[in-house]
Formats: structure tokens, sequence, C-alpha cells
């Protein structure tokens, strides 16, 4: 097997892209019951991705082996709330890897490439989405030095 490479995304990923995220959802759905997945989840995710791969201020990276995707990551840039400095941070809004294929610093070598493309923009800062039922991504989120900031809290009208 070669090594893991990890490249910028494109729309010939979006098929194994939108699978892994409708796999890791379907997880998230049987821990978590504010998650509930629409009939259509894994097309309206695809479209959504699409978008992203227009956005400059989007990036999405693949890693892959053998042109086989092991996993992604979706990051943007966005404005803090005002006031507040930095202007803009960093928002990881998905980090997965496939859940078939074990181990291998996968997720850390994504996280690596994010990193950079970040600095790369002059972002300083990051904040990921982590699910609070989600162990092993808290884990995995914690090992990289990320600490708790804020709570999000679900209040259903």
């Amino acid at each position: 097997m070669q090594a893991v490479r990890i490249r910028a995304a494109t729309t010939s990923d979006l098929p194994d892209l939108s699978r892994l995220w409708h796999e890791k959802m379907v997880i998230h759905q049987q821990l978590d019951r504010h998650v509930m997945l629409a009939p259509d989840a894994e097309s309206r995710w695809k479209l959504a991705a699409a978008g992203w791969l227009l956005d400059q201020q989007c990036a999405v990276f693949v890693a892959d082996v053998d042109d086989e995707v092991l996993g992604y990551i979706v990051g943007r840039i966005q404005a803090s709330p005002p006031g507040l400095l930095p202007e803009s941070i960093g928002f990881i809004t998905d980090l997965t890897v496939d859940a078939h294929r074990p181990g291998g610093g996968v997720g850390r070598l994504l996280l690596d490439v994010m990193r950079k493309w970040f600095l790369e923009c002059g972002i300083e800062q990051v904040m990921a989405q982590v699910p609070a039922s989600v162990a092993v991504e808290q884990a995995f989120w914690r090992a990289q030095r990320a600490v708790d900031w804020v709570d999000v809290m679900w209040l259903k009208l």
C-alpha cells in the first residue's frame, strides 16, 4: 500500500465524500436524538459541498491511498462576533475518516494540511464543531490540544 496522500478535493470526490459523511451521520443519529437525517440528506450534503469547492473562504481536503478516499476535512474562514479580535477565525465544520479503515493517523494528516491553509490565509485561531455525544471525536480533538470554549445549547420550541 502506498503512503496516504492529502490533496484538495475535486467534484469527482463528491460521491465518496458524501458517502463517508452519510455513514458518519447515521452513527451520530444513533448516538444523539438531536440528529435527524432528511430522506435526501446525502444528496443535500453533496450539493452543499459542491458549493464549498467554489468558495474562496472554504477549503476541502481529501486523504486517499491508491485513489481510494479515506477521509476528508472541511474548513472555512468566518468573521468573529462584532467587536472581538481576531476579526476572522477558522472554523472546521467536519473531519471524517472512513470507519472501516482503522488508524493510520489520517485525521491528524488532514488537520495538519488544514492548519497550513488557515495560516496561509492569515488565520491563527480555529474552532472545531465536535459532537458532545461522540467520545472518539472528542478524544481526537483533545489530543490535538483543543480546549472547550463554548457550549452550544439545544432548545426545542
